[in-house]
């Protein structure tokens, strides 16, 4: 059975490059730059070494709700987007 890695992708919305790992979106910066391009591959790595799963990058019960509120304002840049331009 060939082994198949998730694809380096253009996010349409927000212009990005990202990879999805197990259902996640994971946005890596500059479509097609050197830099965006070694993250992808840093994740996917990790993500097969560990078993097809990312770790837990903040324990449960250790993540505060500033840090909450900063990684959903982090993904609404990405996801609240219609045409390069950002919605209400």
């Amino acid at each position: 059975m060939p082994v198949s890695f998730p694809s380096y992708r253009h996010h349409k919305p927000s212009g990005k490059a990202v990879v999805t790992l197990n259902s996640r979106d994971y946005y890596l910066g500059e479509l097609n730059c050197p830099a965006s391009r070694q993250e992808c591959d840093r994740l996917i790595a990790e993500w097969v070494a560990n078993g097809r799963q990312l770790p837990l990058t903040v324990p449960l019960g250790e993540l505060t709700v500033v840090e909450l509120i900063a990684d959903y304002l982090e993904f609404a840049k990405g996801y609240y987007v219609q045409h390069g331009q950002v919605t209400s």
